[in-house]
Order: C-alpha cells, then sequence, then structure tokens
C-alpha cells in the first residue's frame, strides 16, 4: 500500500523547503472532530518562520491550524533547523563581528583609532577588549503606510504544501537538470534515491556519473555506455574528479568492482576512440584493473590495453578530425555529424571553414540535439556579433580564464547565422507546440537556466534579483570557522566599485574599510557621504571556537554620486587556504531600509545564501548595477590576487565585462517558454506571484511570495 503522507523529518523537510514546499503534520487526533491547534501556539509559529523570512501558503497553513498543539511542537522542531541552517542563522554570524554595534561604531571612529585597533588584535587582543559594549539595537518597526509586512523584510519566501507524490517529484526533477548538482542538489539526490533508477533519465553526464557510482558504493546494479563513462565511474568511485579536468588517483577496486568496469569497457561503444583520445588515463585505469587477469573473458578490453603498451600510434575519432580539419576535407563534416554534440562543439570553426555545406549538415542534425543545447546555440549565435569581448576558460577553469577581444576573431557570415538561428527557432517551436499554452511573463528574462559551470544555486549564472523600492542598503557577510584551536585564516568579504565604463572607482574591504566619505573626521558628513563600511577584520584564532564573520554595508543612494554604477562581490581566501580546507565557510547577502534596526544579520532580509566549498582560492559570488538597482548572480572563480579586493580593480575591470557579455549570451527561462504556445489564461510563466491570483493548476514561479496561490509548481528542467 502506497504512503498516504510524509514522514516529516529535518531530512525531509531540507529537501522540500528548497523547492519552496513543505510537508505539514497530520490533523490532530480527537474522537469526534480534529483537535485545533491553539491561537497562541499557532501565532508563534507563524511569527516564527516569519522571522526566517518564510510564509505558508493557504493549504500549508490550514494543515498547521488543524494538526494540535502537540503535533505542531513536533512538527516545528523539525522544520526549525532547515530554516535557520538554509538562512545561515544557525552559525550566529552576528556574535563574530569585531564591532557589535555595525556600522555606527565603525562611522564613528577616524582612521587613526580604527587602525590602533586593529593592529591590536592582529597582535592577539582579542576584539572585545577594544570594541564598545553592545548597545541593544532597535526592532523592525512595522511600515503602517503599507499595512503589511515589517518595512525591512522583503517578501516572504512562501511555503506550498507537499503531497505524497513531492518528493518523488523533486528527484526526477533534480535528475532532469542539464547542469552539474551543486552541493544541496546532490545531498537531496543521496537523500531521495530510491532503486531501481533509470540512468538514462539523467541527460548530464557527470550527474548520471555520480548517481551511478553512488548506487555502485551501496551494492546495487548501475551500468554506463561508453568507455570514457567507464573512466568517470572509476574516478567517482575513488572520490576524484567526475569531468576529468583534474588529475587524481584511483584506488584500489575489489575483484567485484574490476570485473563489473571491465564488462562495462568490454561492451562500451567507441572504446578504441576514447582510449586513443585519453591515453594515459585509460593506462591508470587499466593497470588498476588488470584485464589479463580474464583474458578470455574481456577480449575487446586486453586487446585495447596492448595498443596502448605497444606504443601504437594514436589514431580514431578525434586524430581524423583534426587531420580531415587540416586539409580542409569537407568529409570531415559527414564523420562529424555521426555526433552531433561534437558537431555543435565545432560549428563556428566548420562554418568558416565550409561555408553552405556546413550549414546545410546542420539542418540534418537540429532534432538530434537536446533542448538546453539548441538554447546554448541560440544565445552564442544571437550575441556574437555584438560581443566585444570573448573568454576561454581552459578546460572549464575559470581561475585561468583568458579574455580575447572579439575584433581580432573572424566573424560568422551573417547569412550563415541567419540561418542557423532559424533552424534553431523552427526546431525549438516544434518541440514545444504540443506543451500547454502559457502565459509569458517577460519577467522570467531574469531567470537563467542552470549551466553546468555554476556551483552554488540551483539557477544559472546571470540571473537577475531587482532590489525593491524603499530598500537603502545592502548587507553582505563572509564567515568561517576553523574549530578552536585552529590556526589562524580568513575568508575575506570585499567589493569592488566601477564606473559605468567599469573603470575602478573604489574598493571596500579589509584594508580599505570605506569607501567615500572622509574617515579622517568624526564629522556627520563623513557618515552622511560613505557610500560602504566594512565592519572590522577579525582574526579567528583569538575568538572562542576559531570563527569569524566580516560584514559590508553599501549604502544604495549615495553610491551614484561617488560615480559607482557598478560593485562586484568577492570572497577572497587571503590566507591561500582553499574553501575546502576550512570547517565551514558561508556567504550572505541581505538588504533593508534601517542598517541600524533588527539584528546584524536578519534571516528574513536574507536574500542569497550560499556555504562556499571546493577546492578554490576566489569566489565572485554577484554584482550589483546600482543604476537599474538589480543584484546579479555570478558565480564564478576568475583570477585574482587574493590578498585584498583592493588589489583586483584593474583585472576585473577587464574580465568583468567579458563576463557580462557571457552572462548576456546564456539561455533563460523565457528564452525556453517564448516557443510554447501563448494564451492570456495559459499557464502562468512568472519571476513572482506577489500581484497575481492563481488559484490551482500548473504554474512556473520563480520565488513564490503570495501565500494566498495555490499552484502545481512546474520545473523547466522536464523540456530541458
Amino acid at each position: 500500500m502506497l504512503p498516504t503522507r510524509i514522514s516529516i523529518t529535518t531530512d525531509t523537510q531540507r529537501v522540500l523547503v528548497r523547492h519552496h514546499l513543505v510537508a505539514t503534520p497530520a490533523p490532530g487526533d480527537a474522537a469526534t472532530t480534529p483537535a485545533a491547534t491553539t491561537p497562541a501556539a499557532l501565532a508563534t509559529v507563524t511569527a516564527n518562520i516569519a522571522y526566517y523570512g518564510y510564509a505558508l501558503a493557504a493549504p500549508a497553513y490550514a494543515a498547521v491550524a488543524r494538526a494540535g498543539d502537540d503535533a505542531l511542537a513536533s512538527w516545528w522542531s523539525a522544520l526549525e533547523p532547515v530554516l535557520a541552517q538554509l538562512t545561515g542563522d544557525d552559525k550566529g554570524m552576528d556574535r563574530f563581528v569585531v564591532y557589535k554595534n555595525f556600522p555606527a561604531e565603525v562611522l564613528a571612529m577616524d582612521e587613526v583609532t580604527y587602525w590602533s585597533r586593529q593592529i591590536l588584535m592582529y597582535w592577539g587582543l582579542p576584539s572585545g577588549y577594544l570594541a564598545d559594549e553592545e548597545r541593544e539595537r532597535p526592532p523592525l518597526e512595522l511600515d503602517r503606510r503599507r499595512e503589511r509586512r515589517l518595512a525591512d523584510a522583503p517578501a516572504p519566501r512562501v511555503l506550498h504544501e507537499a503531497t505524497v507524490a513531492s518528493l518523488a517529484d523533486v528527484f526526477a526533477s533534480l535528475c532532469a537538470v542539464p547542469a552539474r548538482w551543486t552541493d544541496d542538489q546532490w545531498a537531496d539526490v543521496q537523500y531521495l534515491v530510491d532503486p531501481p533508477v533509470d540512468l538514462a533519465a539523467v541527460p548530464f553526464v557527470e550527474n548520471r556519473i555520480r548517481l551511478a557510482a553512488l548506487l555502485c558504493a551501496r551494492g546495487l546494479p548501475a551500468t554506463v555506455d561508453t568507455a570514457t563513462d567507464v573512466l568517470r565511474l572509476a574516478v567517482a568511485l575513488s572520490d576524484g574528479d567526475v569531468s576529468l579536468r583534474r588529475p587524481g588517483r584511483l584506488r584500489r577496486f575489489t575483484r567485484r568492482e574490476r570485473r563489473s568496469l571491465l564488462g562495462m569497457l568490454e561492451s562500451a561503444t567507441h572504446l578504441d576512440d576514447d582510449v586513443a583520445r585519453r591515453r594515459e588515463r585509460f593506462k591508470r585505469l587499466l593497470r588498476e584493473l588488470r584485464p589479463g587477469d580474464y583474458r578470455d573473458a574481456y577480449p575487446r578490453v586486453v586487446a585495447a590495453y596492448d595498443r596502448l603498451y605497444r606504443a601504437v600510434p594514436a589514431g580514431g575519432f578525434n586524430t581524423d578530425v583534426e587531420r580531415m580539419l587540416a586539409a580542409r576535407d569537407p568529409a570531415v563534416l559527414t564523420l562529424l555529424a555521426t555526433r552531433p554534440g561534437e558537431y555543435v562543439r565545432r560549428l563556428r570553426v566548420l562554418v568558416l571553414a565550409f561555408g553552405a555545406p556546413a550549414v546545410e549538415v546542420f539542418h540534418t542534425l537540429v532534432g538530434r540535439l537536446s533542448v538546453i543545447q539548441l538554447l546554448k546555440l541560440r544565445g552564442y549565435l544571437s550575441t556574437v556579433d555584438r560581443r566585444r569581448w570573448r573568454m576561454f576558460p581552459p578546460r572549464g577553469n575559470w581561475s585561468r580564464v583568458q579574455v580575447v577581444a572579439a575584433d581580432k576573431l573572424v566573424r560568422l557570415p551573417v547569412g550563415h547565422r541567419h540561418e542557423l538561428l532559424e533552424a534553431i527557432g523552427a526546431e525549438l517551436t516544434a518541440r514545444l507546440e504540443k506543451t500547454p499554452a502559457v502565459a509569458l511573463s517577460s519577467a522570467v528574462e531574469r531567470v537563467k537556466l542552470p549551466t553546468n559551470d555554476a556551483e552554488l544555486a540551483p539557477y544559472g549564472r546571470g540571473t537577475v534579483f531587482p532590489i525593491p523600492d524603499g530598500m537603502t542598503f545592502l548587507r553582505t557577510a563572509s564567515y568561517w570557522s576553523f574549530g578552536a584551536g585552529a590556526s589562524t585564516g580568513w575568508y575575506d568579504n570585499g567589493w569592488n566599485f566601477f564606473d559605468a565604463d567599469w573603470k575602478p572607482v573604489g574598493t571596500c574591504c579589509w584594508n580599505v574599510p570605506q569607501f567615500g566619505g572622509t574617515p579622517t573626521t568624526r564629522s556627520a558628513k563623513s557618515r552622511r557621504d560613505a557610500g560602504a563600511i566594512f565592519s572590522g577584520d577579525p582574526v579567528s584564532g583569538n575568538e572562542k571556537k576559531g570563527r569569524a564573520t566580516q560584514l559590508i554595508d553599501l549604502y544604495l543612494d549615495r553610491l551614484p554620486d561617488l560615480h559607482a554604477r557598478y560593485a562586484v562581490w568577492s570572497i577572497l581566501c587571503y590566507s591561500r587556504k582553499m574553501f575546502s580546507e576550512a570547517q565551514d565557510v558561508f556567504a550572505a547577502l541581505q538588504w533593508g531600509e534601517h542598517p541600524e534596526a533588527g539584528k546584524l544579520f536578519e534571516p528574513s532580509r536574507c536574500q542569497l545564501a550560499f556555504p562556499l566549498t571546493g577546492d578554490a582560492y576566489t569566489k565572485f559570488v554577484a554584482y550589483l548595477d546600482v543604476e537599474r538597482r538589480e543584484v546579479v548572480y555570478l558565480d564564478a572563480n576568475l583570477p585574482v590576487h587574493v590578498s585584498s579586493a583592493s588589489a583586483n580593480g584593474e583585472r576585473l575591470s577587464v574580465s568583468m565585462p567579458a563576463f557580462v557579455e557571457y552572462l548576456a549570451s546564456l539561455p533563460s527561462v523565457h528564452d525556453l517558454y517564448r516557443h510554447a504556445p501563448a494564451s492570456d489564461d495559459g499557464m502562468p510563466v512568472v519571476y513572482d506571484d506577489t500581484d497575481l491570483s492563481i488559484t490551482g493548476g500548473p504554474a512556473y514561479v520563480f520565488r513564490p511570495s503570495n501565500p494566498a496561490n495555490t499552484f502545481e509548481a512546474v520545473d523547466p528542467a522536464s523540456l530541458l
């Protein structure tokens, strides 16, 4: 018998809340009628949820109201840790800020006082001996003009009631993601996976391999088709880089694992081609698998291994392609057409080399490309002639990205480009013509589809977050912990400011604690004119449990007077300790109206919150467009100095204009749904539903914020 309710645990709620859902408690048990929750208990829990910036949709609220006080208490004990973790409130970041009365306490200091105290902290004096006694901060006030929420609290993130099918739906949507899973998504997959699993339903190869490795590790059957995928699987089982971009060691495999991997290689497609393409990688793999122990069982693998060590000249598909391209042999078009993905990756080269015949072959392949491939290609072709710069990250490594002026590159002939775009548009329309009609909002142009380079969020790089009217400041935080007794380290919160032409105009970071104003005075003018202010540089080794937090406030109304059109937010590993080397690193951004009101870190004001992990020394999280009042998600590891954000203005003035052009080429939710049938009463596809009434049926809402609405959430990934 199928379950009738979702088991309410913290892990289950964590998965659901990440997808704007929540499991609700069963109605209270009573002899005749359900036991209702008392008004006091209901009001308390509702206020607690609002504290974290969330609200319950009407059906979820009704379910909570019917639960009874005991069930409500149990339900809240499972939900609260999730909300605290997702917003960063569980870290108590405000306890580890140097100056607890920030920003007023810092703005009141002159430069000599600030640096004298800072030097004493670097010498080892705890910050508590240097900072003023913490004063009670005024609470967030009710904005009576709006007659609704707190003035400083943006619209809530609404949680809709989960159904029995919700967890299966979430897993299906995760499997359909056409980009590398983020850490949070991977955690959800590990929790939700319930064999049997159809690996063919996971289109993105790295995700498919990670899931296959997970199944193998749990002793469950999993099979991949190509030799390169078998190599990836072996790397995944060894906790290595599945993308094969970084070298790594293979662990010793058990006899059962060796036979399983050898069996997959024996039946793999393109065995010789794949081995020839990655000779050293396959040497190491086959050395571990020792196919000679099973010579009769795996003759194809034994033969491939023998060719590797007899130094047989490398050949195969890629070698033939390179040779034919060098000879300008048009037969290469026919060869590449056997692998549409390879054809698309080389499309620009092929069109420049062969012209119309290359375009004609593309017409025969367009129906074999995925929707996300078509959207990415259209984005590239639509913007390529307008771009001033091109970026080339070697093997996808953005920390070594090269920026090249576009005028140094040969442009595609206009006629061929238009013909390719027409073919792509026609194919996308044909693919989506049978989908339900949509009422498409132009605002979803702000929401980018996920790409395989991003690491932090389920949405894509370039996603835009408009800052609501009335918000006067942004506050960003970097938090880190090395644990008690660990050596000191820093993960520096910094902002670089630029004019409209991306020329550097200033910085706010650990060694430049104020942007604008006159920090050598205590005057009111100094406080009024500062465009950004830093909260003091903590020394985690001096603090309890080795924790530290840096805050920076940006004052939106003052930045234009300081010629700041753009501002770029970074977290830099000053101590050359990668994010993965810390116990915990966290970054968060919030906005509000009154910087002195509420806690130093108010979860209800939090807009972006991410744990920072991985083997990297930099993270550019977002940039601010001051004029448009928009925060744009970046998630990039750009090559810069990690000593201070103040050292990076000139480098960013080159890389950021190119990166912004790159973001414009990435496909959005609007780019996808514009090819679906349109109708005013069709399925809503909107950025948020604050001013929209939705009563049942499917809908895509990027940021659910209207508790009165009820709908079945649609994930665009299912179409990609």
